[in-house]
């Protein structure tokens, strides 16, 4: 064991020398498969993230096509709903007062007047038309009346119900009615 020991001190500096290269081989070795290693953690991550982005992609993807298709659909009945839903004015206006007079008197609905506003929309297409009912009744027939006007089979849609007194069991209220017409062409 002495003439190994002798034999390490006389060349101490190769063996210095070798153990130093050793040493930095080790270092760069776990430098560099620490950075081999983050690579791929990172790698990992971002592929991670691109699968995210990727379904998150695809249903935006189909929210977008139900969403053109809704946007399609829309135009359809709007397409519709100007060629043929949509009337002219005169007769039918007459036709849907009469039907609102029916539902009135059917309704026990104490009532003075029915009045009218007339406004042209759409760029002179399209008149919008408010009927203004002021009614008096009770409870249960002024629930009943709503439903039955609901029920219209023109295209109308009841557009503000304005309660302005209940007493003795009675609501005195005004309905308005909107209706849309054709613009009339000379």
């Amino acid at each position: 064991m002495n003439r190994i020991l002798e034999f390490i001190q006389r060349n101490r500096k190769f063996y210095m020398i070798l153990a130093l290269i050793v040493i930095l081989n080790l270092l760069f070795f776990v430098f560099a498969g620490s950075r081999e290693l983050a690579l791929y953690n990172d790698s990992a991550q971002v592929l991670q993230d691109t699968a995210v982005q990727v379904r998150n992609a695809r249903r935006h993807y189909q929210d977008a096509r139900r969403i053109t298709s809704n946007v399609l659909d829309a135009q359809k009945r709007i397409r519709r709903f100007f060629g043929s839903e949509l009337s002219r004015g005169g007769s039918v206006l007459l036709e849907l007062t009469g039907k609102i007079y029916d539902i009135l008197n059917e309704n026990h609905m104490d009532f003075q007047h029915v009045s009218y506003d007339r406004r042209a929309e759409l760029k002179g297409m399209v008149n919008r038309i408010v009927i203004h009912v002021p009614v008096k009744a009770g409870y249960r027939d002024f629930e009943k009346l709503i439903r039955d006007l609901e029920q219209l089979p023109f295209p109308v849609f009841i557009d503000r119900v304005s309660i302005s007194s209940v007493t003795g069991g009675k609501i005195s209220a005004t309905v308005d009615i909107v209706t849309f017409y054709k613009e009339k062409t000379s």
